[in-house]
């Protein structure tokens, strides 16, 4: 069984600091992420990272699924269930002591956390932004 190469305690603490604005962090694709929770809560975009963040600390490590290679990196997936309403994905990276690689939207496909567990699609293709289609 695969274990996160993030420590999920310091993840949140870099979260709970970036909501504070005392520490900052990138997305990977500001429509994967920001701009998705926007289209499924019509917020702002500050709205929309609060959500996120409050999202990440939420996390436990049973929401654990996989690590996955990007770029020659390693990032750790989670999914977050019916958190305001959905199921979410939720993947990031740590580097240099920041936030990175930050992508958060409803889950499109099931996901299998590594304890076994199925968490299922939250959101259906019609309802999907008209880029994710």
């Amino acid at each position: 069984m695969q274990t996160p190469k993030f420590d999920l305690n310091e993840v949140k603490r870099l979260a709970h600091e970036w909501q504070q604005g005392k520490h900052c962090g990138w997305f990977s694709a500001t429509t994967c992420s920001v701009d998705y929770v926007i289209h499924v809560f019509e917020c702002t975009q500050d709205d929309a990272e609060l959500i996120i963040l409050s999202g990440i600390l939420k996390l436990e490590n049973g929401d654990f699924s996989r690590r996955i290679s990007m770029w020659g990196c390693v990032a750790d997936e989670y999914a977050l269930e019916n958190y305001l309403g959905y199921n979410w994905y939720v993947k990031f990276m740590v580097e240099d002591s920041e936030l990175e690689q930050i992508s958060f939207h409803p889950c499109e496909k099931d996901m299998t956390l590594a304890n076994g567990r199925t968490i299922t699609v939250s959101i259906g293709f019609d309802d999907r932004p008209s880029w994710r289609k």
